[in-house]
């Protein structure tokens, strides 16, 4: 092989590092993709495929499933009737965009009545009630199951040492038209619309006998309101413990 032979081979190996090189460079995150929360591979620091670590998504292993505490229908009147399950979300930092639901009314045959399904925000690490309101019955229920499904869970900011909502200063007033008030108060720097608000009555043996919800419009920045909840009926006796949950959307902390 002659000088002019070999001199040719190096300049045309040297162009096609060069082109080859610059290629790679130029669709480097096409042909080498980083690690991403999407590609449908365990990478990263994932625990599982997409899921874990610095994912938003959580993979099952870190979930606890929300579950159902119990389920009641409660008569308001001779054939109206209110729904309420109490709901649980152990996790601290984590929640479902949003939680299914269904009721289902059953006759003392067993024959369902009604079924009723919705969706609500879960609040996280604590308890919480939903609440279904003037439900027709063409006969009185013997019982009511609630059931929840349980869907992926992102992570949440909303750290239970420092809620967003705090109640105080509940208090119930007899009369014709039962009422109970409260005061709510928005701890931080954050704008919240169309807010529901729970609350669950209870005698002094812990059994349920009235439930409520209002939807509080707007409550602005470090805003304190006082809320309240009417019933038609009296009650035959007045309610010896009051819980009033908001059922805040987790996820508004992350915005």
């Amino acid at each position: 092989m002659n000088w002019n032979t070999k001199r040719r081979l190096v300049y045309g190996m040297a162009v096609i590092f060069f082109v080859t090189s610059l290629t790679l460079y130029v669709f480097r995150e096409v042909l080498f993709p980083a690690p991403s929360c999407f590609d449908m591979k365990k990478n990263g620091s994932e625990i599982d495929v997409d899921c874990g670590g610095t994912c938003s998504l959580r993979c099952s292993q870190e979930v606890i499933p929300i579950s159902v505490n119990w389920s009641r229908a409660l008569k308001t009147s001779p054939t109206v009737y209110d729904f309420v399950a109490m709901v649980s979300n152990k996790n601290i930092d984590n929640a479902p965009r949003v939680l299914p639901y269904t009721f289902i009314a059953y006759d003392i045959s067993g024959k369902e009545l009604k079924t009723i399904t919705g969706t609500t925000s879960a609040p996280v690490d604590g308890d919480f009630p939903i609440v279904v309101q003037n439900i027709v019955l063409t006969q009185e229920p013997k019982e009511v199951i609630a059931s929840v499904t349980n869907g992926p869970h992102f992570n949440v900011k909303e750290s239970p040492t420092s809620p967003t909502l705090r109640i105080t200063g509940t208090r119930y007033e007899a009369g014709s038209i039962p009422r109970v008030y409260a005061t709510i108060t928005n701890t931080k720097r954050l704008t919240i619309s169309n807010l529901p608000v729970r609350v669950v009555l209870s005698d002094v043996e812990g059994n349920v006998m009235g439930v409520g919800e209002t939807i509080i419009p707007f409550l602005d920045k470090e805003e304190t309101k006082e809320i309240s909840f009417t019933w038609d009926v009296p009650f035959a006796n007045a309610p010896t413990l009051i819980h009033v949950y908001p059922i805040f959307d987790p996820f508004l902390s992350n915005k």
